[in-house]
């Protein structure tokens, strides 16, 4: 870690405060019908799908998840800011950002899977955010048509592209809507932040957006990286040369949301986490 870095994570003034492990609350509801009602630690509400065994035990006993994430997305996000979300999943990163980029600044959330999307919605509506959050029901991939979704019912954050394959715990399979965010987007100026989840279409995903790339000079993207998901997909080696052509760089996100950069030759062998890629850290700063 550089002193450069040390000095740009001290300086930041996150405007959401820092995600921190809560106590075991009381607040949860079953509502019935595999779905619940809780409280992250923000005080932000969420519905939940009681099925998952990924994500919504931590939620709903802890109100936390991918503590991370949270972290480095509120240092990044500002009032007004633009932000796109692909996977947003039941929505607990979608609160996050709402919360940081204010009333001024609006989130476009894309969201495929029909099973999620009820309960996404509700989240948005319950808390107030539906004015600075669009929701987009589709997936965001390099062509638009129609694309076959599939999912693990008892992993909420597995929904992807279907591939040939996969395992037999991918039972959930349906056809779902695909668009480029170049045309969802277009004519909607420069992005401050892209968020992907997206479950290994990645490289498709910043292919479908290579228009608002070139014209967002200062977008940072925070994206989940599993190299063998988004080798079986694409062509991981030529999207991460076309990336640096346009002058982006690559860090890692380690523990308290520090940043180490990475260099181009060992993106492929990294581990199962997050890469930030951006031109320039917010701020000009960067690792000396």
């Amino acid at each position: 870690m550089s002193n450069t870095m040390l000095r740009w994570l001290s300086r930041s003034e996150p405007h959401v405060p820092p995600a921190v492990p809560a106590r075991r609350r009381e607040t949860y509801c079953y509502l019935g019908d595999h779905r619940a009602l809780t409280v992250t630690h923000r005080g932000h509400k969420i519905f939940l799908d009681t099925n998952d065994i990924g994500m919504t035990p931590h939620i709903a006993l802890d109100g936390v998840w991918e503590r991370e994430v949270e972290m480095l997305l509120g240092r990044l996000l500002r009032p007004g800011a633009k932000a796109v979300e692909v996977g947003s999943n039941m929505g607990y990163h979608t609160l996050a950002m709402a919360e940081a980029i204010g009333a001024a600044g609006h989130i476009h959330a894309f969201e495929a899977n029909p099973v999620v999307l009820p309960l996404l919605r509700a989240t948005i509506a319950v808390n107030g955010f539906a004015p600075r959050v669009t929701l987009h029901p589709e997936a965001a991939l390099d062509t638009a048509g129609m694309v076959e979704f599939t999912s693990d019912p008892e992993h909420i954050g597995s929904g992807h592209l279907a591939v040939l394959g996969e395992g037999t715990n991918y039972s959930r399979r349906v056809s779902v809507k695909a668009v480029t965010l170049d045309e969802a987007l277009q004519r909607r100026g420069p992005l401050d932040l892209l968020r992907m989840d997206a479950e290994g279409t990645e490289p498709q995903v910043l292919r479908g957006a290579a228009t608002l790339l070139r014209e967002s000079p200062e977008l940072v993207i925070v994206t989940e990286w599993s190299a063998p998901m988004m080798a079986a997909r694409s062509d991981l080696g030529a999207m991460i040369f076309w990336l640096e052509e346009m002058g982006f760089r690559f860090w890692w996100l380690g523990a308290e949301a520090r940043l180490e950069p990475v260099a181009t030759a060992a993106l492929p062998e990294l581990p199962h986490g997050e890469v930030i890629i951006a031109r320039s850290l917010p701020g000009g700063l960067s690792p000396a």
